[in-house]
Formats: structure tokens, sequence, C-alpha cells
């Protein structure tokens, strides 16, 4: 086992509904990594054309990548994921699900409908000796996941701050879109830094409540902080109650599962229409 995570050189993606994320590892040590956005209707030719441009400037060759691995957290579009995957690096694909998680227990009674994101978080920290934490992960939606004596005990899901300004400024005729950046004060002295500060300190002072009320429930005090996704660093900086931020993290569980997962996705023929 040690060798594979020594030699391999994994190519990981992580589609979210709003950016998909790619990673090539070397071993457990990211070399190169690409943010792109969603598109939630697309074709694997199309999926093949933008990563095979981003894998050619990266001067990794195909033929080198050893594993692949491929979470979702959106259904249609694993099967254009899984093709072009399949037909660019010739290598089976890994599909982190509740099926696939190198057996982490999930306390969900359906645990398929567990987002596969969340899910690769808890691995990665699994992965590190870590058997109780907190993983806040910000993107379009903001998911709090709990993990507890070594698996997914469950957790919280709110509206991310991206979503939070869209749904204010389409519900409100004279509030308009601005760009979010932590203002000068709390109290503003404009209608603008008045949204951003409702939005950053507003969010901010969310999550500390509920970290707070996650750990009493616990009953555990001394748990480590995550935070991770698009809005990770901006308000990781602003509060304590993160203890370490981690752009990689999400990446990094799916690569162990590409490493040692044991059920890859079944082969998509390249003829056959999507």
């Amino acid at each position: 086992m040690k060798k594979n995570l020594k030699n391999s050189l994994s190519f990981v993606v992580d589609v979210g509904n709003s950016h998909t994320v790619l990673g090539i590892y070397k071993g457990d040590k990211v070399v190169d990594h690409w943010r792109l956005t969603t598109r939630k209707e697309t074709t694997s030719d199309e999926v093949m054309n933008r990563v095979g441009g981003l894998i050619h400037l990266s001067k990794i060759k195909l033929e080198s990548v050893t594993h692949v691995g491929l979470s979702t957290v959106v259904p249609s579009l694993e099967r254009p994921w899984v093709k072009a995957l399949q037909t660019l690096l010739k290598r089976p694909v890994q599909v982190v699900s509740s099926s696939n998680c190198l057996n982490c227990p999930i306390a969900y009674p359906n645990p398929s409908t567990l987002g596969a994101d969340r899910l690769c978080n808890v691995i990665a920290l699994k992965e590190r000796g870590y058997t109780d934490a907190i993983v806040i992960d910000m993107g379009t939606a903001t998911t709090f996941d709990v993990m507890k004596d070594g698996g997914f005990a469950g957790g919280i899901i709110i509206p991310g701050i991206s979503a939070s300004l869209d749904v204010l400024t389409q519900k409100a005729a004279r509030l308009l879109p601005v760009s979010i950046e932590w203002p000068k004060h709390l109290i503003a002295n404009n209608t603008d830094d008045a949204i951003r500060a409702g939005l950053l300190f507003g969010f901010m002072a969310e999550l500390e409540t509920l970290v707070a009320k996650i750990k009493q429930e616990m009953a555990k005090k001394n748990v480590p902080v995550f935070a991770t996704g698009g809005w990770g660093r901006t308000i990781a900086s602003h509060t304590k109650i993160i203890d370490t931020y981690d752009p990689y993290l999400t990446l990094d569980g799916i690569r162990l599962v590409a490493l040692r997962g044991d059920s890859a996705a079944e082969v998509i023929d390249r003829d056959v229409e999507e």
C-alpha cells in the first residue's frame, strides 16, 4: 500500500454544483490543479476537450496516470465524466459513493443519499489518523461534516455565501449584486458594504454558533475544525474556530478512493450515445 502512495500518479475530479476541481497527485502530493465552471449540460467529448487541454498544459503524459477518481454531486454529469476519463486516460474510474468509500461507516439510515464530496472529507481525515473532527465545506451550499469515532456521523447544510447573495438580490428590488469582500467596518455607511457585512460577518457568526452547538452535541470540546471549499480561505482568516484550512481536503479523499476503491465504474463504450 505504501508503494502505491509514493509512486502513484492519480488524476482526481470533484464535480460540484458551481465549480469542478481537478487535481493531479504524485503520491500524496498535489502537483497540479485546476478550477472550472461546472456545466450542467455537457457531453463526454466536451469534457475530454477541456481535460485534455489542461493535462497538456501540465506536461503530464496521459499514459503516466495510474489511478483515476471521481466525485460528483450532480448525478447527470457522472456518466459523461466517467466516459471521458475512461476514454482519455485508459484507466478504470473509481467513483466515490456510499458503496465505494473504503468501508467508512455512515450513520445515515439511507447512506446513498449522502453527498460524495462530504464522504471524501471524512475519508481524507481518517487516513490522517483523526477519529473525531468537523469539516466546514464552503461552496454553493455550506456543509458541516461531523466525523465521530472514525465514521461519518451526520451534519448540517446551510446556504453558501454566493447563494445567499443571489437570493437576497433577486428578492429585494433595490438591492443589487456586490463583489464579496470584507468591509472595513461591521456598521456600514453605504448599502453595498451593508450587504457585505451582513453576508460575511453574519455567515461567520452562523458558523461559530453552529460549531459550538455541534461540539456540545458531540459531548467533546477538543474537536479539530477543518475548512475547505471555495469560500474557505476567505472565512478561515477571520475566525478562530477554524483550526486548519485545507483547499485539497476533498480531492485527497477522492485520491484515496482512486487508489484503494474496489468498485470501478462500468466501462462505457465510446460509441454509445449519452
